[in-house]
Formats: C-alpha cells, structure tokens, sequence
C-alpha cells in the first residue's frame, strides 16, 4: 500500500472513532483533523474537502456497524429469531454509538443536508442488502417482503429505544416471539 494511502487509512480510522464517540457535533473541520492528530490543512492535503473526509469516515463506520452484526450470529435466521436478536443488541455498548450516530445522520439527512442524504441512503441500502441475506426464507420473494418488514421494525426499535420507550418494544417483540 502506497504511503499517503495507508496515512489516509489510519486518519479515517481516527475520525471514525471520533465521530462515534462525539457524535455530528464533532464533526467541524478542526475537531477532526484534531481527532487524527493533525491540522485542518494537513487534512485537507490528504482529502479534496471535508465532504471526502466524512465520507471516507461513514463509510467505514457502517463497514465496523455491519462487522459487529455478523460477528454476533452465526448462520441466517428465521424472521422471527432474527428479530429479537437484532433488537436486543441496541443495548450492547459496541453497538449503541453506531445507533446514536446513525439517528444523526438521519435527521440531517432528513433536513435535505448533503452528504448526509447521499451517505445516508448508501448505509441504508447496505443494511437493507446484508439483513436481506441474514434471513433464512423458503423463497426469494419471502426475503423480499421479510427484509423489508425487518428494516421497518429495526428502524422503528432504534427511534422508540433513543426517545425512551422500550417498554413498546418489549410488548412487540413479545408478540413476534409468540407467534
């Protein structure tokens, strides 16, 4: 690997912990180049923008996020063992600032912010294409329908989790399991 590449590597690296443990509020230009050990202008020798350097550092979070997640199961599931294992590891302390972070990048996203939107978007599809393959269905169109009833219900659990209301998503994981 070509030296300001692997330099590259290693300052995403350390802006991508940043980012997880400060959040978008510490996502200026200083604190991260701060973050990697260098000056705004060392970083910005190393990226074209700051829209590069976020990007670069999204991207590899959401590659660490979908790392932990297999790292934690075995083989494809049924929906419905699926399910309460991903919800239930919204409260593993791995896994909590990928959440907190990713609900940030949402609301940014939703105000139209770009990159967020862009980024946004690409960690979505890649969650939605990698739960797809975490199910264990009869027929392709099942894992269709699944992957998308999946996605709702894990997007709706990281919201009702982040506002305080697990109570709602222990009721409807009850219900899933006993049926």
């Amino acid at each position: 690997m070509e030296k300001t590449e692997e330099r590259r590597r290693v300052i995403v690296g350390k802006i991508a912990d940043h980012l997880l443990e400060c959040g978008m509020k510490g996502s200026s230009l200083r604190p991260l180049a701060a973050a990697a050990g260098i000056s705004d202008r060392m970083l910005l020798h190393y990226f074209r923008d700051k829209e590069e350097v976020m990007t670069a550092a999204l991207h590899l979070i959401a590659v660490r996020m979908i790392n932990l997640l297999e790292s934690a199961r075995s083989a494809p599931m049924p929906f419905q063992v699926l399910m309460p294992h991903l919800v239930g590891m919204r409260q593993d302390s791995h896994i909590r600032p990928y959440l907190r972070l990713w609900l940030e990048l949402a609301a940014l996203s939703a105000s139209g912010e770009e990159p967020y939107r862009q980024i946004v978007r690409q960690i979505s599809d890649h969650f939605y294409a990698w739960l797809a393959t975490e199910l264990q269905v009869k027929t392709e169109d099942e894992r269709s329908k699944m992957a998308a009833l999946a996605f709702v219900i894990i997007e709706g659990c990281v919201f009702l989790d982040a506002i305080g209301e697990n109570p709602i998503i222990a009721k409807a994981m009850e219900e899933m399991t006993a049926q």
